[in-house]
């Protein structure tokens, strides 16, 4: 059996993985800004074909695979209300 690690020991190690965990964390969140980041852009491109009238919500929900209802939500906030 391997001998307890003594008090410094454990507490550097503890700091390292803090550090680690600060890291992983930071990634993690960078992450989700750039999901975020790509999804407006998808989402105001997809309302602009919409406005335009290049597309019908139908084709977007064909070539995403998203639900109608979900078309609508996440393009509504883009659209152009005329």
């Amino acid at each position: 059996m391997a001998a307890q690690p003594d008090q410094e020991t454990r507490a550097a190690a503890m700091t390292r993985v803090t550090e680690l965990k600060k890291v992983r964390d930071q990634a993690h969140e960078d992450a989700e800004k750039a999901k975020a980041a790509a999804d407006e852009v998808m989402w105001k491109a997809i309302a602009a074909e919409l406005d335009a009238g290049n597309a019908l919500q139908r084709d977007v929900v064909e070539a995403t695979d998203f639900s109608r209802d979900h078309v609508l939500r996440r393009t509504k906030p883009y659209r152009k209300t005329t």
